[in-house]
């Protein structure tokens, strides 16, 4: 599988599950969220404005966007958010490239990722003494897995597992 295909097959609506071990605060914490993930065009008029507010070369580019809508246990607060990420490629290899992501439009974060022989996608960005390491797979295509390990000063801080299904829209039958 080569970057295009992995994205492609992430696009779309997602029910995500996900439980967080704080280390530090000896912490667990489970929720539950929509997820959206949808694909920029390259010649859109959103596109062109983060290239250009990033200074980044817009050629071998694909961008993703995501929006999320939690749903917490009770008593803790409703949560929604997005995030803009662009993933770059080179002509001649598809499996390993940059990644840039755009923290609430205002700084951008610059990582790289790899996919794995298994057809696992790793993200990883280092910034401000803190390495995340983002690893996702697909159990199948609509059965999608994700874990991330964060670490300060090279010790674990937080890792989290998310468990994801996609929606699948299903078409009335006409009578």
């Amino acid at each position: 599988m080569d970057i295009n295909t992995f994205i492609e097959k992430t696009a779309g609506s997602w029910f995500s599950q996900r439980t967080t071990y704080n280390i530090n605060k000896e912490a667990v914490d489970n929720s539950k969220a929509n997820l959206n993930i949808n694909l920029l065009e390259q010649n859109s008029d959103q596109a062109k404005a983060i290239y250009q507010q990033n200074d980044i070369n817009p050629e071998n580019n694909i961008i993703i966007t995501s929006y999320w809508d939690n749903s917490p246990d009770w008593g803790k607060p409703k949560k929604t958010g997005n995030s803009t990420m662009i993933i770059h490629h080179q002509d001649n290899d598809l499996k390993n490239g940059k990644i840039w992501r755009l923290v609430d439009n205002k700084h951008v974060l610059e990582g790289q990722y790899t996919i794995a022989d298994d057809d696992s996608l790793t993200l990883t960005i280092t910034a401000d003494n803190q390495y995340v390491e983002e690893r996702i797979w697909f159990a199948n295509d609509n059965l999608r897995m994700r874990n991330t390990v964060v670490k300060s000063k090279n010790q674990v801080i937080e890792t989290s597992f998310y468990s994801e299904i996609k929606k699948i829209k299903v078409e009335e039958s006409k009578s």
